[in-house]
Order: C-alpha cells, then structure tokens, then sequence
C-alpha cells in the first residue's frame, strides 16, 4: 500500500533526537472500509515463520524482526468471505529485542480474542494487520475490557474514544463476545463493512532500506510473489 510506504519514509526519515515515531492511527471507520477482512476471532496457535524483516529506523539499527504465523479461529465474521468456525492464517510483527519507540507489536497469546481488521500478503490466503508492519497493534484490538487503553481515562485523541468506544461494546465484562453487541457493530458500520477492500492493497512483509541523495533513508516494500516458508 502506498500509505504504508509514506509511512517508512517518515519513519525512517525522522532524527532520534525529540521527534516521536510517526505512526498510522486509523479510525475504526476507516479500518471498517480499508480492510479486507474484519472478523472478531480466538487465538488457536502462535510459531515463529522464520521469515525475518529489518526495517529502517534510528533506534532499530541491527534489529531483526521475525513474522510470527498466528491462526485464528473465526468467533464472529464481520467482513469478508469467512464464517464462523474457520480458521484464518496471518502474520504479525514480533522481536525479541528491547529497543525504543518499537513497532507497534501485539504479542498475541492462544486462547485470546481479538478484534483484526486485516488485509491479504503475497502469500495466498495469509492475512496481516492492515497497518502492519509498523502498527499492527493499530488493527488488533484485544477482547479484555480491563485492557489499559479502554479505560476512558486513557483516551489522548478523540479518534481513541471513537475506535475503543465501539470495540467495548463488542464484549461483556468477561471479554465474552455478545450477540447484541456484535450486531451494534456491525449496524454502525454498515455501510464501510459492504464497501470492497481495494484490490491492489497489500501488506508487504519484505521491506528495504532506501536512501536519497540527500542522505535521507526510507522503508521501501518488496513487491514479489511469496514463497513456500509459509506451507
């Protein structure tokens, strides 16, 4: 996606020194309409790929970055062609590595709900975050009510409000998902959710440093076919 290039270009075109990270904060409106999938789901396996990535940033120098392969069970299809009981195979961000102003990672568990709003790979069939690889914690969104960010005290732009305001309702105070609260969900966002995914958004899992003349360095996606690593 083009937007995700943007991205890797501020990212890594920003000096350590006093700027935060530039990141990509979609509101749920925008995540309903741009993904592909959307689907509240439990957590069912997490492995490593072995498929690795180093991304272009100051404090991410020598950092290896490792796609984890996580399969998810279907609880409530949203949007896209899956239904409840399948199971949907994706990729997200992980290292192991303590560094600063670091992606935003999800650090999935088994037996965990998610809400994930997610886009296709080059690999056939395999999805990842639709703001991956830089915010994968912004497309998925845990199914815990005690979770940090979902207490309104928390909130530090409006679009928070907005995005956690309508994940809340999804779950009772267990994080059990509700009936009444799925079909809100999906009333409210009726209209993003018939609105088709454009065709040619994917998620890159392969990136490469550029650098201009001027010295000013950028993530660059790799655009090719995926391989067998995933079978």
């Amino acid at each position: 996606m083009k937007i995700f290039a943007l991205i890797g270009m501020l990212a890594g075109g920003l000096a350590a020194d006093g700027f935060a990270r530039a990141t990509y904060n979609p509101d749920m409106t925008t995540l309903m309409m741009k993904s592909a999938l959307v689907l509240a789901g439990k957590v069912k396996s997490v492995e490593p790929s072995g498929l690795t990535v180093e991304l272009t940033y100051p404090t991410w120098t020598g950092v290896v970055f490792e796609w984890l392969k996580v399969e998810v069970e279907v609880l409530e299809p949203i949007k896209g062609a899956v239904k409840k009981g399948d199971t949907v195979r994706t990729l997200m961000l992980n290292t192991e590595a303590n560094i600063n102003m670091a992606p935003g990672m999800v650090k999935p568990k088994v037996g965990q709900n998610y809400l994930l709003c997610l886009l296709p790979t080059e690999f056939e069939k395999v999805y990842a975050p639709l703001t991956a690889p830089f915010d994968d914690d912004n497309a998925v969104f845990i199914l815990d009510p005690t979770y940090w960010r979902y207490n309104p005290k928390n909130y530090d732009k409006k679009y928070f409000a907005e995005r956690y305001g309508a994940i809340l309702p999804l779950m009772d105070e267990q994080g059990k998902l509700t009936v009444s609260g799925v079909k809100k969900f999906r009333k409210q966002y009726q209209a993003e959710i018939a609105t088709p995914a454009l065709k040619n958004d994917l998620v890159y899992l392969r990136w490469k440093k550029e650098t201009n003349a001027g010295g000013w360095q950028w993530n660059a996606p790799v655009k090719s076919k995926g391989s067998s690593l995933l079978e």
